[in-house]
Protein backbone atom coordinates (compact mmCIF):
# COMPACT_ATOMS: atom_id res chain seq x y z
CA UNK A 1 0.00 0.00 0.00
CA UNK A 2 1.39 3.75 -0.66
CA UNK A 3 0.08 6.29 1.67
CA UNK A 4 1.03 9.94 1.07
CA UNK A 5 0.78 12.19 4.22
CA UNK A 6 -0.32 15.86 3.42
CA UNK A 7 1.05 18.00 6.32
CA UNK A 8 1.14 21.75 7.14
CA UNK A 9 4.50 22.52 7.71
CA UNK A 10 4.84 23.11 11.45
CA UNK A 11 6.72 20.47 13.80
CA UNK A 12 3.81 20.88 16.07
CA UNK A 13 1.16 19.76 13.30
CA UNK A 14 4.01 17.48 11.58
CA UNK A 15 5.09 15.07 14.87
CA UNK A 16 1.53 13.79 16.12
CA UNK A 17 1.56 12.18 12.57
CA UNK A 18 4.99 10.25 13.27
CA UNK A 19 3.90 7.47 15.04
CA UNK A 20 1.20 6.15 12.63
CA UNK A 21 3.51 7.21 9.70
CA UNK A 22 6.24 5.01 10.90
CA UNK A 23 3.73 2.05 12.08
CA UNK A 24 3.12 1.89 8.27
CA UNK A 25 6.28 1.31 7.29
CA UNK A 26 6.74 -1.03 9.88
CA UNK A 27 3.73 -3.13 8.90
CA UNK A 28 5.94 -2.86 5.10
CA UNK A 29 4.18 -0.12 3.26
CA UNK A 30 5.43 2.83 1.34
CA UNK A 31 4.26 6.53 2.91
CA UNK A 32 5.43 9.67 1.15
CA UNK A 33 5.13 13.08 3.30
CA UNK A 34 3.84 16.08 1.15
CA UNK A 35 4.61 19.44 2.59
CA UNK A 36 6.56 22.29 2.18
CA UNK A 37 10.25 22.64 0.11
CA UNK A 38 11.42 25.08 3.04
CA UNK A 39 9.90 22.34 6.06
CA UNK A 40 11.15 18.98 3.56
CA UNK A 41 14.78 18.86 6.44
CA UNK A 42 12.59 18.69 9.28
CA UNK A 43 10.51 15.39 7.61
CA UNK A 44 14.30 13.88 6.77
CA UNK A 45 15.57 14.54 10.29
CA UNK A 46 12.41 12.25 11.51
CA UNK A 47 13.14 9.12 9.21
CA UNK A 48 10.37 9.60 6.08
CA UNK A 49 10.86 10.51 2.65
CA UNK A 50 9.83 14.04 1.26
CA UNK A 51 7.82 15.53 -1.65
CA UNK A 52 8.50 18.83 -1.29
CA UNK A 53 5.55 21.46 -2.28
CA UNK A 54 7.23 25.04 -3.81
CA UNK A 55 7.83 27.03 -0.40
CA UNK A 56 5.26 29.21 0.79
CA UNK A 57 5.72 31.64 4.09
CA UNK A 58 3.51 31.21 6.32
CA UNK A 59 3.79 34.52 7.54
CA UNK A 60 2.34 35.79 3.85
CA UNK A 61 -0.89 33.58 3.51
CA UNK A 62 -1.82 34.19 7.07
CA UNK A 63 -0.83 38.13 6.94
CA UNK A 64 -2.20 38.87 3.14
CA UNK A 65 -4.56 37.45 0.93
CA UNK A 66 -4.66 36.42 -2.38
CA UNK A 67 -4.37 39.72 -3.94
CA UNK A 68 -1.62 40.50 -1.33
CA UNK A 69 -3.69 43.06 0.25
CA UNK A 70 -2.72 42.88 4.36
CA UNK A 71 -5.32 40.73 6.36
CA UNK A 72 -6.15 43.02 9.59
CA UNK A 73 -6.07 41.70 12.84
CA UNK A 74 -9.02 40.65 14.01
CA UNK A 75 -10.59 40.87 17.64
CA UNK A 76 -10.16 37.90 19.63
CA UNK A 77 -13.63 36.53 18.84
CA UNK A 78 -12.38 36.09 15.21
CA UNK A 79 -9.05 34.83 15.67
CA UNK A 80 -10.01 31.69 14.16
CA UNK A 81 -11.22 32.55 11.53
CA UNK A 82 -8.77 34.80 10.49
CA UNK A 83 -6.33 31.26 10.95
CA UNK A 84 -8.71 29.39 9.08
CA UNK A 85 -8.54 31.17 5.68
CA UNK A 86 -4.88 31.34 5.57
CA UNK A 87 -4.91 28.13 6.21
CA UNK A 88 -6.86 27.79 3.34
CA UNK A 89 -4.35 29.95 1.47
CA UNK A 90 -1.60 27.79 2.21
CA UNK A 91 -3.85 24.85 0.94
CA UNK A 92 -5.10 26.32 -2.39
CA UNK A 93 -1.45 27.50 -3.21
CA UNK A 94 -0.35 23.78 -2.76
CA UNK A 95 -3.27 21.89 -4.44
CA UNK A 96 -2.18 21.90 -8.15
CA UNK A 97 1.07 19.98 -7.29
CA UNK A 98 -1.13 17.74 -4.87
CA UNK A 99 -2.68 17.11 -7.09
CA UNK A 100 -0.10 16.02 -9.68
CA UNK A 101 2.01 14.50 -6.81
CA UNK A 102 -1.15 11.93 -6.37
CA UNK A 103 -2.00 11.46 -10.01
CA UNK A 104 2.04 10.40 -10.16
CA UNK A 105 2.80 8.61 -7.37
CA UNK A 106 -1.15 6.93 -7.22
CA UNK A 107 -1.09 6.81 -2.97
CA UNK A 108 -3.82 3.96 -2.03
CA UNK A 109 -4.55 6.58 1.19
CA UNK A 110 -4.12 10.11 2.05
CA UNK A 111 -3.68 10.97 5.09
CA UNK A 112 -4.01 14.68 6.35
CA UNK A 113 -3.92 16.62 9.43
CA UNK A 114 -7.01 18.50 10.51
CA UNK A 115 -5.56 21.80 9.11
CA UNK A 116 -4.16 20.84 5.51
CA UNK A 117 -6.81 21.68 2.62
CA UNK A 118 -4.54 20.46 -0.12
CA UNK A 119 -4.85 16.86 0.30
CA UNK A 120 -8.64 16.39 1.12
CA UNK A 121 -9.23 18.32 -2.40
CA UNK A 122 -6.66 16.24 -4.07
CA UNK A 123 -8.28 13.24 -2.64
CA UNK A 124 -11.95 14.54 -3.66
CA UNK A 125 -10.91 14.96 -6.82
CA UNK A 126 -8.68 11.51 -7.64
CA UNK A 127 -11.52 9.66 -5.89
CA UNK A 128 -8.72 8.37 -3.18
CA UNK A 129 -9.93 7.48 0.34
CA UNK A 130 -8.50 10.10 2.79
CA UNK A 131 -8.09 10.30 6.44
CA UNK A 132 -8.08 12.97 8.86
CA UNK A 133 -5.31 12.42 11.85
CA UNK A 134 -6.42 14.50 14.55
CA UNK A 135 -3.15 16.10 16.97
CA UNK A 136 -5.24 15.79 20.75
CA UNK A 137 -8.03 17.97 21.20
CA UNK A 138 -9.69 19.04 18.36
CA UNK A 139 -9.21 22.45 16.72
CA UNK A 140 -12.38 24.69 16.71
CA UNK A 141 -14.83 23.90 13.47
CA UNK A 142 -14.42 27.35 12.77
CA UNK A 143 -11.14 26.58 11.51
CA UNK A 144 -12.57 24.67 8.35
CA UNK A 145 -15.41 26.52 8.06
CA UNK A 146 -13.11 29.56 7.03
CA UNK A 147 -11.12 27.51 5.20
CA UNK A 148 -14.15 26.30 3.06
CA UNK A 149 -15.02 29.88 2.28
CA UNK A 150 -11.37 30.70 1.52
CA UNK A 151 -11.28 27.77 -0.91
CA UNK A 152 -14.89 28.67 -2.53
CA UNK A 153 -13.01 29.18 -6.19
CA UNK A 154 -11.56 25.69 -6.00
CA UNK A 155 -14.47 23.87 -4.31
CA UNK A 156 -16.43 25.22 -7.49
CA UNK A 157 -13.97 24.14 -9.71
CA UNK A 158 -13.99 20.73 -8.63
CA UNK A 159 -17.49 20.76 -8.45
CA UNK A 160 -17.43 19.64 -4.75
CA UNK A 161 -20.40 21.72 -2.45
CA UNK A 162 -17.93 22.08 0.37
CA UNK A 163 -14.44 21.07 1.89
CA UNK A 164 -15.56 16.75 1.94
CA UNK A 165 -15.31 14.66 4.64
CA UNK A 166 -12.68 12.30 4.97
CA UNK A 167 -13.25 8.30 5.37
CA UNK A 168 -12.31 8.02 8.76
CA UNK A 169 -10.99 10.30 11.98
CA UNK A 170 -8.50 9.64 14.02
CA UNK A 171 -9.30 11.08 17.31
CA UNK A 172 -5.84 10.99 19.60
CA UNK A 173 -7.44 12.63 22.81
CA UNK A 174 -8.97 10.50 26.05
CA UNK A 175 -12.77 11.77 26.14
CA UNK A 176 -12.14 13.40 29.50
CA UNK A 177 -9.88 16.04 27.28
CA UNK A 178 -11.94 16.07 24.09
CA UNK A 179 -14.62 18.22 23.35
CA UNK A 180 -18.08 16.52 24.32
CA UNK A 181 -19.47 15.14 21.16
CA UNK A 182 -16.27 14.63 19.04
CA UNK A 183 -16.82 11.44 16.96
CA UNK A 184 -13.70 9.17 15.38
CA UNK A 185 -11.63 6.31 15.49
CA UNK A 186 -9.73 6.11 18.89
CA UNK A 187 -5.89 6.09 18.97
CA UNK A 188 -3.08 6.57 21.41
CA UNK A 189 -1.33 9.32 21.61
CA UNK A 190 2.45 9.36 21.46
CA UNK A 191 4.82 12.33 21.89
CA UNK A 192 7.21 13.09 19.63
CA UNK A 193 9.98 16.16 19.47
CA UNK A 194 11.72 14.78 17.32
CA UNK A 195 15.74 14.33 17.29
CA UNK A 196 17.65 14.84 20.20
CA UNK A 197 20.68 14.39 22.91
CA UNK A 198 19.59 13.26 25.69
CA UNK A 199 21.55 15.05 28.72
CA UNK A 200 22.82 13.51 31.86
CA UNK A 201 20.67 14.98 33.99
CA UNK A 202 17.62 13.52 32.92
CA UNK A 203 17.75 10.25 34.55
CA UNK A 204 19.70 10.87 37.23
CA UNK A 205 18.38 10.01 40.62
CA UNK A 206 15.49 13.57 41.42
CA UNK A 207 15.71 14.07 45.06
CA UNK A 208 13.02 17.05 44.41
CA UNK A 209 10.12 17.42 41.86
CA UNK A 210 10.38 18.49 38.55
CA UNK A 211 8.97 21.98 36.91
CA UNK A 212 9.24 22.14 33.30
CA UNK A 213 8.84 25.81 31.81
CA UNK A 214 8.26 26.04 28.36
CA UNK A 215 7.44 29.07 25.81
CA UNK A 216 9.06 26.94 22.62
CA UNK A 217 9.35 30.82 20.36
CA UNK A 218 5.86 31.38 20.07
CA UNK A 219 5.56 33.75 23.87
CA UNK A 220 8.82 35.43 23.47
CA UNK A 221 7.94 36.66 20.18
CA UNK A 222 4.77 38.48 21.41
CA UNK A 223 6.06 39.86 24.25
CA UNK A 224 10.04 39.61 24.51
CA UNK A 225 10.45 41.88 27.19
CA UNK A 226 7.97 40.73 29.30
CA UNK A 227 8.94 37.53 28.72
CA UNK A 228 12.60 37.49 29.77
CA UNK A 229 11.16 39.41 33.06
CA UNK A 230 8.55 36.73 33.82
CA UNK A 231 10.94 33.74 33.21
CA UNK A 232 14.16 35.24 34.74
CA UNK A 233 11.70 36.08 37.82
CA UNK A 234 10.33 32.29 38.09
CA UNK A 235 13.76 30.80 37.54
CA UNK A 236 14.99 32.83 41.02
CA UNK A 237 11.46 31.99 42.80
CA UNK A 238 10.21 28.57 41.90
CA UNK A 239 13.31 26.79 43.41
CA UNK A 240 11.95 28.07 46.81
CA UNK A 241 8.72 25.74 46.15
CA UNK A 242 10.95 22.88 46.54
CA UNK A 243 11.53 22.16 43.14
CA UNK A 244 14.20 21.81 40.68
CA UNK A 245 13.27 23.26 37.48
CA UNK A 246 14.28 23.36 33.52
CA UNK A 247 13.40 25.58 31.18
CA UNK A 248 12.14 25.08 27.46
CA UNK A 249 12.78 27.47 25.15
CA UNK A 250 14.23 29.24 22.05
CA UNK A 251 17.86 29.57 22.54
CA UNK A 252 16.76 32.89 20.29
CA UNK A 253 14.11 33.51 23.07
CA UNK A 254 16.85 32.80 26.25
CA UNK A 255 19.42 35.53 25.18
CA UNK A 256 19.29 38.20 27.34
CA UNK A 257 18.47 35.98 30.46
CA UNK A 258 20.51 36.60 33.21
CA UNK A 259 22.78 33.54 34.48
CA UNK A 260 20.68 30.69 35.34
CA UNK A 261 20.59 30.82 39.52
CA UNK A 262 20.92 27.17 41.56
CA UNK A 263 17.98 24.91 41.18
CA UNK A 264 18.06 25.39 37.84
CA UNK A 265 19.17 22.49 35.45
CA UNK A 266 19.08 24.07 31.81
CA UNK A 267 17.68 27.05 29.93
CA UNK A 268 16.79 25.90 26.11
CA UNK A 269 15.57 23.69 23.67
CA UNK A 270 14.94 20.10 25.53
CA UNK A 271 13.66 16.75 24.85
CA UNK A 272 10.26 17.33 25.76
CA UNK A 273 8.55 14.01 25.15
CA UNK A 274 11.52 12.62 26.69
CA UNK A 275 11.08 14.79 29.68
CA UNK A 276 7.73 15.19 30.80
CA UNK A 277 7.36 11.07 32.10
CA UNK A 278 9.93 13.00 35.35
CA UNK A 279 8.04 16.11 35.58
CA UNK A 280 5.58 16.91 38.60
CA UNK A 281 4.23 20.29 36.81
CA UNK A 282 3.99 21.73 33.12
CA UNK A 283 4.14 25.21 32.77
CA UNK A 284 3.22 26.14 29.19
CA UNK A 285 1.33 28.35 26.57
CA UNK A 286 -1.66 26.13 25.40
CA UNK A 287 0.34 24.41 22.22
CA UNK A 288 -1.36 21.02 21.38
CA UNK A 289 2.31 19.50 21.41
CA UNK A 290 2.82 20.26 25.36
CA UNK A 291 -1.12 19.81 26.10
CA UNK A 292 -0.93 16.46 24.72
CA UNK A 293 2.33 14.99 26.14
CA UNK A 294 1.76 16.40 29.80
CA UNK A 295 -1.70 14.50 29.77
CA UNK A 296 0.00 11.54 28.13
CA UNK A 297 2.48 11.81 31.27
CA UNK A 298 -0.18 12.46 33.74
CA UNK A 299 1.47 15.73 34.69
CA UNK A 300 -0.74 18.54 36.03
CA UNK A 301 -0.36 21.79 34.07
CA UNK A 302 -0.34 25.30 34.13
CA UNK A 303 -1.45 27.14 31.11
CA UNK A 304 -0.44 30.44 29.98
CA UNK A 305 -2.79 31.04 28.00
CA UNK A 306 -2.11 33.18 24.24
CA UNK A 307 -5.05 34.64 22.17
CA UNK A 308 -3.36 32.61 18.95
CA UNK A 309 -4.73 29.72 17.37
CA UNK A 310 -6.46 26.73 19.44
CA UNK A 311 -4.29 27.65 22.64
CA UNK A 312 -7.80 28.88 24.28
CA UNK A 313 -9.80 26.34 23.18
CA UNK A 314 -6.94 23.90 24.68
CA UNK A 315 -6.71 25.91 27.83
CA UNK A 316 -10.27 25.65 28.58
CA UNK A 317 -10.42 22.43 28.13
CA UNK A 318 -7.55 21.12 30.45
CA UNK A 319 -8.97 23.60 33.12
CA UNK A 320 -12.92 21.75 32.19
CA UNK A 321 -10.97 18.40 32.45
CA UNK A 322 -9.72 19.32 36.17
CA UNK A 323 -6.23 18.53 34.72
CA UNK A 324 -4.69 22.11 35.35
CA UNK A 325 -4.67 26.11 36.24
CA UNK A 326 -4.91 28.36 33.17
CA UNK A 327 -3.90 32.00 33.58
CA UNK A 328 -3.62 34.60 30.84
CA UNK A 329 -0.76 34.88 29.50
CA UNK A 330 0.09 38.77 27.99
CA UNK A 331 -0.92 40.28 31.40
CA UNK A 332 0.95 38.27 34.20
CA UNK A 333 2.79 38.35 36.66
CA UNK A 334 5.01 35.85 38.81
CA UNK A 335 3.16 35.73 41.86
CA UNK A 336 0.00 33.74 40.09
CA UNK A 337 2.30 31.29 38.59
CA UNK A 338 3.90 30.33 41.63
CA UNK A 339 0.74 30.35 43.26
CA UNK A 340 -0.39 27.91 40.74
CA UNK A 341 2.64 25.83 40.61
CA UNK A 342 2.21 25.76 44.62
CA UNK A 343 -1.28 24.47 44.17
CA UNK A 344 -0.32 21.69 41.70
CA UNK A 345 2.11 20.58 43.58
CA UNK A 346 0.67 20.20 47.18
CA UNK A 347 -3.02 18.98 46.41
CA UNK A 348 -2.56 15.57 45.54
CA UNK A 349 -6.02 15.77 43.83
CA UNK A 350 -4.18 17.27 40.75
CA UNK A 351 -2.06 14.65 40.16
CA UNK A 352 -4.33 12.05 40.72
CA UNK A 353 -7.11 13.06 38.32
CA UNK A 354 -3.94 13.63 35.88
CA UNK A 355 -3.39 10.03 35.86
CA UNK A 356 -6.74 9.01 35.60
CA UNK A 357 -7.03 10.77 32.21
CA UNK A 358 -3.28 9.71 30.91
CA UNK A 359 -4.95 5.88 31.72
CA UNK A 360 -7.47 6.73 29.17
CA UNK A 361 -4.67 7.41 26.72
CA UNK A 362 -3.20 4.76 27.61
CA UNK A 363 -6.00 2.12 27.03
CA UNK A 364 -6.31 3.33 23.43
CA UNK A 365 -5.45 1.32 20.54
CA UNK A 366 -1.49 2.30 19.78
CA UNK A 367 -0.67 3.23 16.22
CA UNK A 368 0.53 0.38 15.38
CA UNK A 369 -2.82 -1.44 15.99
CA UNK A 370 -4.33 1.15 13.75
CA UNK A 371 -2.01 0.67 11.25
CA UNK A 372 -2.89 -2.96 10.88
CA UNK A 373 -6.31 -2.22 10.64
CA UNK A 374 -5.73 0.36 7.86
CA UNK A 375 -3.82 -2.32 6.14
CA UNK A 376 -6.87 -4.70 6.59
CA UNK A 377 -9.08 -1.50 5.22
CA UNK A 378 -7.15 -0.07 2.05
CA UNK A 379 -3.92 -2.12 1.97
Amino acid sequence: MRVLVCSTPLLGHFNPLLPLSWALRAEGHEVLVATDEDFAPKVLERGLPVAPLSPVALRDVMARDRAGRPVPHTAEADRVWRSGHGWGRLGARHLAETVALARRWRPDLIVTDPVEFAGPLAAARLGIPRIEHGWGICPNHEFALAAEEELEPELHAYGLAGLPRPARVLDTCSPSLQHPGTAGDPMRYIPVTGPAELPGWLDETRKLPLVCLTFGSVLPSLAPDRMRGLISRLTHTLPALGVEVVVAIDPAGAQGLPPAPPGVLSVGWQPVDHLMPRCAVLVHYGSSGMTMAATTAGVPQVVLTVPIADAPDNARRIEAAGLGIALPALDLDADRVEAACRALLTDPSWRARAAEVAAEQADRPTPAEVATGLTAAYG
